[in-house]
């Protein structure tokens, strides 16, 4: 279904005012509460000497390249191609300016059809010429759409990877749906071969299964953010969008607690040996719950909401409310560190620190 441009904005602010909507979490979902980090006494460490710093390290034709990152916390993806998003985009790619964290953009589907939306990108990269951004699209339109359309938005907003966004519930529940997932994984090949930059396949908050993962392996991707849940549920958000008396809000109600939680989808990538990275997002809300996720094997993990309700535009300071959150998360973090005798990211993954 091709949307005009006042229907997609107005879609687009749904999503932000929905997903806010407490009706459309999944907490207590996520697996996290059933990990637990093996405290350590007399940890032989000066917290002054934590280091949370890490890097995204990838293979492009016969090079690899490395990508440092001040911490594994990153910024996902959440809206793009309206009034709102862009000043949303604006104070979060600053924050990834300053402090050199990735951000996911909200789906670029919009600027498939409507070159004006690009310049969204312009303005942004104008204030954080340093950000460090991944392009997004999703799956349904990567199987419709040429490759050269596909590089325009990696260009557009000069970014380092590129998210593809798998999430049948969500479009399948939404009433302006792209449903039409054939050859799917033949479209993700294509593109590995054909971008000029890291492909990273993720999920919406329904998580990946084994079989899934296994897939996937061998296509070339960079990673998967397993994306899980028990945060913001789209399908939940989809399913606000409509009335109470439209089939679809009905539908979405049986469909409100699908999906395989956050952690149970990175014990899945653990389970499945994949060769590409394994990241996580998906109701992570504490540094506490990053350094669970980043014992458990993830090299990245993906915050949403927070970052959203920080950015929001209203009377406070967007950056200083920004800068707040991430430092309190960051913080968190490096405290589960020393408090597990780990010093760095990848001491907390190796040492057995999980019960």
């Amino acid at each position: 279904m091709n949307e005009s441009n006042t229907q997609f904005e107005n879609r687009k602010r749904d999503h932000i005012r929905i997903a806010l909507d407490p009706r459309s979490q999944t907490e207590g979902q996520t697996g996290l509460d059933s990990i637990e980090l093996i405290h350590e006494a007399l940890p032989d460490l000066n917290f002054k000497e934590v280091d949370i710093s890490t890097s995204f390290s990838f293979s492009k034709g016969n090079s690899s390249q490395a990508l440092s990152l001040s911490s594994p916390i990153f910024i996902s993806s959440m809206t793009a191609g309206h009034e709102h998003g862009r000043e949303i985009n604006m104070a979060l790619a600053r924050l990834s300016d300053r402090r050199q964290i990735l951000m996911g953009v909200g789906s670029q589907r919009r600027e498939l059809n409507d070159t004006n939306a690009a310049e969204e990108w312009t303005q942004v990269r104008k204030v954080a010429p340093k950000a460090r951004l991944l392009g997004n699209i999703g799956i349904a339109q990567l199987i419709k759409t040429p490759l050269d359309g596909i590089r325009r938005l990696v260009d557009a907003t000069e970014a380092v990877a590129l998210f593809v966004h798998v999430n049948p519930l969500q479009e399948v529940l939404q009433p302006e749906g792209t449903t039409d997932f054939k050859n799917s994984l033949q479209a993700i090949e294509n593109l590995v071969k054909f971008a000029e930059v890291p492909v990273i396949v993720k999920e919406v908050g329904c998580g990946f299964s084994v079989s899934t993962l296994k897939r996937l392996e061998g296509t070339g991707i960079a990673a998967v953010d397993v994306a899980g849940k028990g945060g913001t549920h789209w399908g939940r958000v989809e399913g606000y969008r409509s009335e109470k008396s439209e089939m679809l809000y009905q539908v979405a109600q049986t469909y409100a607690n699908w999906g395989i939680s956050t952690v149970e989808s990175l014990l899945n990538a653990e389970e499945a040996r994949v060769s590409y990275e394994v990241w996580a997002s998906g109701g992570v809300r504490t540094g506490l719950d990053v350094a669970k996720l980043c014992a458990l094997g993830a090299k990245k993990v993906g915050i949403a909401k927070p970052f959203l309700e920080a950015a929001l535009p209203g009377s406070q300071d967007a950056d200083l409310a920004l800068e707040n959150l991430l430092n309190r998360l960051e913080t968190e973090l490096k405290i589960a560190l020393f408090c597990t005798g780990s010093k760095t990211l990848a001491d907390l993954a190796t040492k057995k620190v999980i019960r």
